[in-house]
């Protein structure tokens, strides 16, 4: 209200006699993040005396940028006949923010003086986009150029560093660390035990935690994804039950972890627990990525009327959250993004334990839904049909992976791992012919590719194609293993012929 008050005020009154009343408004525009709003009070900054001020043109920036609206402040920074530091960091902060990486590095260029927010800016900016070799060239020129690294340039560069699973930088950074006033920082202690979980170094990850004088949620949380991550899973289990006994409370990250640790465990029994936790709880209930974990959990562990049930509460609450609840169209696309996971979880649960018809009504669920399948979407429909033995089903599958853009001679993993389940699927349904034109057409195979051939055509009776197969294989450089061996024995079986001991002592 007060707000509101404020601004009816200002922009009826042209007569101010300073521009205090238009900071204050920008920074309520700051906050609420509205355009509308801000090129409103930029409307009547133009008619007064206050436009060419230097301290207002650098919050008309700082007020677009954070609303989104670049080309706002573009106009504002180009038309500045005056810029101090403070103008190009606001402009390359919006710049990151709306993921104009490069210009931002281009504009960064231009700056007569560089300050501290500066390198700062660039550092976190370009580890928050996934540029982290980036991120990390500018944290060691900031650290050259003699600038002060504060907790904001070791958090953004620790975060770059897991990104990369770079542990020796990640180490160098950790010593200089300890070398700064914030060796005992409860942030910087969590940015380390994440960054040595992301590098896989569990025991670097525990010394940190057990040095740490003081830990808050997230330094919990940063030891239970770790060990959920990297294992010994039950570790997870162990280190929230001794968070519980300190007496901190639990949030939706460290239930997500937990849940998940349960599911990797088949762990039910904790699993009901912490559900239970979390159906107690309204700020759980709605919480779509630990909802995620939970039919995950459910389903891994062979309960799938639960894992359904909480699918279903899922699908129909975010039904309506997309309609009522969600603005933009954006926000929209990450909640189906999201959930595909769940979907995804529900299909394999149904795959796993025999319910194929279950599984590929709810693959035909979703596609009414209009949510967009991923390769383990499709690779479980594959399974279903190759379990019923449904070479219609399969080929129909098979037109569904080619319409969504998957192509079998692109090379990327997903298009292996979707190829070795066609050819599996195709062998299973006794069409031969079919699997070995998926695996002719494959580019890049992997040993399991090959293993599906030769295990797919002994099988069906095509012993001699399953002894040439493994002859392509050997020339291919593709080391046997012991599915590779059964698939030629029975081969063999089918030939009435055999192998020279010499031929498969070589193999090994």
């Amino acid at each position: 209200m007060a707000r509101h008050l404020l601004f009816r005020q200002v922009v009826g009154d042209l007569s101010l006699l300073n521009s205090s009343p238009f900071s204050k408004l920008l920074d309520s525009c700051l906050h609420s993040k509205s355009a509308p709003d801000t090129r409103r009070v930029h409307a009547r900054i133009i008619k007064t005396q206050f436009s060419s001020e230097i301290f207002i043109q650098n919050r008309l920036i700082d007020a677009y940028g954070k609303c989104g609206c670049l080309e706002d402040a573009s106009k504002v920074f180009n038309k500045m006949p005056e810029r101090n530091t403070f103008t190009w960091n606001s402009f390359i902060t919006a710049l990151l923010k709306l993921g104009f990486l490069d210009e931002a590095a281009r504009l960064f260029g231009s700056i007569p003086e560089p300050d501290q927010c500066s390198w700062n800016s660039m550092v976190s900016g370009f580890a928050q986009h996934d540029r982290f070799d980036e991120s990390i060239e500018y944290f060691v020129q900031m650290h050259k150029e003699n600038f002060v690294l504060n907790e904001y340039s070791f958090g953004s560069a620790l975060s770059a560093c897991a990104g990369l699973a770079d542990k020796k930088m990640g180490t160098q950074i950790h010593a200089s660390v300890m070398k700064s006033r914030y060796s005992l920082d409860v942030y910087m202690g969590s940015a380390l035990i994440d960054m040595y979980a992301k590098c896989g170094s569990v025991a670097s990850a525990r010394n940190v935690f057990d040095g740490m004088n003081e830990r808050n949620t997230v330094s919990w949380n940063s030891l239970i994804t770790c060990y959920e991550q990297n294992g010994p899973t039950f570790e997870a289990l162990d280190v929230f039950v001794r968070m519980m006994d300190y007496g901190l409370e639990p949030d939706e990250v460290t239930l997500a972890s937990v849940v998940s640790a349960c599911a990797s465990l088949l762990a039910i029994k904790e699993g009901l627990q912490i559900h239970a936790r979390v159906v107690k709880f309204d700020k759980f209930r709605d919480d779509l990525v630990l909802s995620n974990t939970l039919v995950d959990m459910y389903a891994k562990g062979g309960r799938v009327e639960e894992a359904r049930r909480v699918f279903d509460r899922m699908r129909n609450r975010y039904l309506v959250s997309e309609i009522s609840m969600v603005s933009g169209y954006a926000k929209a696309a990450r909640v189906t993004e999201r959930n595909i996971v769940s979907w995804n979880a529900l299909i394999a649960g149904y795959t796993q334990n025999g319910d194929n018809e279950e599984a590929i009504g709810l693959f035909c669920l979703l596609k009414q839904e209009s949510i967009r399948p991923t390769h383990y979407t499709f690779g479980n429909l594959l399974n279903a049909s190759a379990n019923l033995a449904d070479l219609k089903l399969g080929r129909q599958a098979h037109t569904h992976v080619l319409k969504h853009g998957f192509r079998l001679h692109s090379g990327p993993e997903h298009d292996i791992f979707l190829g070795n389940t066609l050819i599996n699927m195709y062998m299973k349904c006794g069409s031969a012919e079919d699997g070995g034109l998926v695996f002719k057409n494959m580019v890049e195979r992997d040993w399991v590719s090959w293993n599906a051939m030769i295990v797919g055509y002994a099988q069906n009776g095509h012993g001699t194609e399953a002894l040439a197969m493994f002859k392509e294989m050997l020339v291919a450089g593709q080391k046997p293993d012991h599915v590779t061996m059964i698939g030629v024995l029975c081969a063999c079986v089918h030939t009435q012929g055999w192998l020279r001991r010499d031929a498969i002592t070589s193999t090994q």
